[in-house]
């Protein structure tokens, strides 16, 4: 396939992964795929030979369409996933995050940098302090990433068992936010069975512990908890 300008697909698709990959000494780190730049050519010319076959039916109209749409769809099939695991490429950042914080990098999802903190308990609003001064905040509650802070618990617990995390409320039990001011729905599914209840004033939002399965919950916010913190690049 050639386009108006003379220039290949190939040649077009090896200058944008290498382009994309400027920074990552000639591989591409696709999550949850990875593919070296060596690897385009010869997935288009997987693409090439399929369609350069459909054609050559084409030309001498062979009966067998049936054939023909088969090699059509694989031909397009085969172009679709290389160019899409290159769109995934070029989106995807080398993430650098600060001492004592790990990277989370996904490409459906906004990367961000996290830290557990389960030794040094602390109330929520000195949580939150020891975050910002950091550079980021407490761990948002989202329904995307919920789950994996749920997956990192358990290996980072300590001294403290419960986690602070950004939310929080100025009518206990009802009408919770974030730290960046998003509400957070009674319908939120990683609630703790009856939670939220203000029970007590309990208006700053945790996640407890193993023996709670890591779900959220609504506490008094003077507690001493561990915490996580957030930041986004």
């Amino acid at each position: 396939m050639i386009f108006a300008n003379g220039m290949s697909l190939d040649i077009f698709l090896i200058f944008l992964a290498a382009s994309a990959s400027a920074q990552r000494q000639g591989k591409l780190v696709i999550s949850p795929f990875d593919i070296t730049v060596n690897d385009v050519p010869s997935r288009v010319s997987r693409i090439e030979a399929s369609l350069e076959d459909m054609n050559r039916k084409l030309e001498t109209l062979l009966p067998g369409q049936v054939d023909v749409l088969t090699l059509l769809v694989n031909g397009f099939r085969m172009m679709n996933e290389t160019l899409t695991k290159i769109k995934e490429c070029m989106n995807c950042q080398q993430l650098t995050c600060p001492h004592g914080y790990q990277a989370y990098t996904n490409p459906n999802t906004k990367s961000f940098c996290y830290r557990f903190e389960s030794n040094q308990c602390k109330s929520w609003s000195d949580a939150r302090q020891t975050c910002q001064s950091e550079g980021g905040d407490l761990m948002i509650p989202d329904e995307s990433t919920y789950q994996t802070f749920r997956n990192l618990a358990k290996p980072n617990e300590g001294k403290c068992s419960h986690f602070w995390i950004g939310g929080y409320s100025s009518t206990p039990g009802s009408n919770y936010v974030t730290v960046k001011g998003s509400t957070i729905a009674s319908s939120f599914p990683y609630w703790s069975s009856g939670q939220p209840d203000g029970l007590g004033g309990e208006s700053c939002l945790e996640m407890r512990s193993y023996f709670n399965n890591y779900l959220m919950n609504d506490y008094i916010c003077s507690g001493a908890q561990g915490f996580i913190c957030q930041m986004f690049p």
